[in-house]
């Protein structure tokens, strides 16, 4: 992990985890309570649907409580006006940096405890839209936890901040209809989960490409 300067009051930051496409991703401890978190902080940016994303993914994840589903902790802002979510810290890396597996038994079992979760998630009217071996990790006694809500839609809301006519998710996972921008439920996230169980038993994702 690198150094990073960032200042994150009530929290030491250690370093960075990781990147995507609108957030960093840090470990640090909680002063006041002595543990180890995951902070991922919004990107500087000026469109205030970042902004609006960033915060219904931390209330989205808030409203789930289920051991196969990452734990907020806190939602706040930085000095400098930039949100963060504070989450617990899962130590044993995500599904995408795990070793080839073909045995069935594995793959069952990671996908079945990812399907207990998106049970919870599904129960609750919230697609994820974006299941995928990055987005699943690992504790250290080799459960699953599911993780990244950053795209996820409350079905019960018209309204969704991603532009339209825009996919969102990731292609090689995503379902036809999510790819199409068409109308979507629950089960695009089944789909999803599908692609992943293939992926496991085959050692090769058949939808990857240019």
């Amino acid at each position: 992990m690198s150094t990073d300067p960032i200042t994150i009051p009530g929290y030491t930051v250690h370093g960075e985890l990781g990147k995507g496409g609108m957030a960093t991703v840090y470990l640090a401890t909680q002063e006041s309570l002595n543990r180890k978190v995951a902070i991922k902080v919004l990107d500087d940016s000026q469109e205030g649907q970042l902004d609006e994303r960033f915060i219904n993914e931390a209330h989205l994840i808030a409203s789930l409580n289920h051991p196969r589903i990452i734990t907020i902790y806190d939602i706040s802002r930085l000095d400098d006006g930039r949100y963060y979510i504070a989450m617990e810290f899962v130590a044993g890396g995500h599904l995408k940096e795990q070793a080839p597996s073909k045995c069935p038994e594995y793959a069952l079992g990671v996908v079945r405890q990812i399907a207990k979760g998106l049970e919870e998630v599904h129960a609750k009217g919230v697609v994820h839209r974006d299941i995928k071996p990055a987005n699943i990790l690992f504790h250290k006694d080799g459960s699953v936890i599911l993780t990244d809500f950053g795209i996820a839609k409350n079905l019960a809301i018209d309204t969704d901040i991603t532009q339209t006519g825009i996919s969102v998710g990731s292609p090689s996972y995503s379902s036809p209809e999510q790819a199409q921008c068409d109308d979507l439920d629950h089960r695009t996230d089944i789909y999803s989960l599908g692609v992943v169980l293939l992926e496991l038993l085959t050692g090769n994702n058949p939808f990857k490409g240019d």
